[in-house]
């Protein structure tokens, strides 16, 4: 790969675009339908927002009940330790680099990808549900990327992770030696995905809030409802042009109805808002509530 200019950085910069929300939100389905323009060139799950902020409360002797938006991973406990890496004293520096690297990585993606779509016109879309709690870091340093909002309600999200994690779930056949949560810790999981979805769901806000770029918000089941309507809006919104027919066409091909297995222990379950209420257990309700009613308000959805 060549070496970038800054100027060349900034204007590759200006074609990324990232998709942030939370997992199970429609982010897999939306990025296949982008991908089918020529010029889309799709990145499914980098995991950078991962590596820069692991939850805390997946260490040791920490309880997600008792961590909150301000303390919630590591990166924001340490950040006022000096030797730390990315500690805030020297934000002025790590940033930057930070931006560089990214830009560097996405543009050898491009360039190595194997449809050989063109590098100078390709507009990248980067899938990062999972790293989402890394978003308003991830944006600070991408100013000149575009940010894409896929929110989905707390409530099937948890559930849906749920069916995946449990045992005999599609997870635990996909990935070796993991183990699949048992009945009796489904109360913990549920607990601990419901505070993931919460913090995800505010860092996105931060990021979104304080971006001066373009921006966009979209509900999944919105998207559900009329989705040939909205894959038109992010497609203008990106700036790439597309034909009705060819909307209809990628809209129907990508159907829930079209996908291979499908079911409650599969990767494509129900695709059906609300199943929360009929899947999760009294407890795992109130649980919910109790962590995620005030946001989900806050955000329209109904209690």
């Amino acid at each position: 790969m060549r070496e970038m200019s800054p100027e060349s950085r900034e204007a590759f910069e200006s074609r990324v675009v990232w998709m942030f929300g939370s997992p199970r939100s429609g982010s897999t389905w939306l990025l296949g339908m982008l991908a089918q323009h020529p010029l889309v060139v799709p990145m499914n799950e980098p995991t950078l927002g991962y590596h820069l902020s692991p939850f805390l409360s997946n260490e040791p002797g920490y309880r997600a009940d008792d961590l909150d938006f301000e303390n919630f991973t590591i990166r924001k406990v340490m950040a006022g330790q000096s030797s730390k890496f990315f500690a805030d004293d020297f934000r002025d520096v790590w940033i930057p680099g930070l931006r560089r690297l990214i830009n560097d990585r996405l543009r050898a993606h491009v360039e190595r990808n194997p449809a050989e779509k063109p590098v100078d016109d390709s507009i990248v879309v980067v899938k990062e549900p999972n790293g989402s709690q890394a978003a308003d870091l991830i944006m600070e340093a991408q100013p000149d990327a575009a940010l894409l909002f896929l929110l989905r309600d707390g409530r099937d999200v948890v559930d849906s992770e749920l069916a995946a994690f449990l045992e005999g779930g599609w997870l635990e056949r996909h990935f070796a030696h993991m183990q699949g949560v048992s009945e009796d810790e489904r109360l913990d999981f549920v607990i601990g995905s419901a505070h993931g979805w919460l913090w995800r769901t505010q860092a996105v806000e931060t990021a979104f809030a304080a971006h001066q770029g373009r921006k966009l918000r979209i509900r999944y089941e919105d998207m559900l409802g009329a989705p040939e309507e909205h894959l038109a809006q992010v497609f203008d919104w990106i700036g790439l042009s597309i034909g009705a027919e060819e909307i209809t066409a990628t809209a129907e091909r990508l159907a829930f109805e079209r996908q291979g297995k499908k079911g409650p222990n599969e990767f494509n379950r129900s695709a059906t808002p609300g199943a929360w209420r009929e899947n999760l257990r009294s407890d795992e309700k109130d649980a919910l509530e109790r962590i995620l009613g005030p946001k989900l308000r806050e955000l329209g959805y109904e209690a």
